[in-house]
């Protein structure tokens, strides 16, 4: 069985995952607990990994 690509991305809360999800169009899989003091939640959505990195400075 393969597994089916996932996208995470950190968040402040698991609200900020719902907004993620309604704002990119992404399905939300699961939100899971990470030990950050900040970005305390992991959002894991369907679909390949993606980056919110700026590339206007490579």
């Amino acid at each position: 069985m393969t597994k089916k690509p996932e996208n995470i991305h950190s968040a402040t809360d698991p609200q900020k995952c719902r907004d993620m999800e309604r704002k990119y169009g992404w399905k939300l899989k699961a939100i899971k607990p990470t030990s950050d003091p900040i970005l305390k939640v992991d959002c894991v959505f369907e679909g390949e990994q993606t980056s919110f990195e700026d590339e206007r400075y490579e």
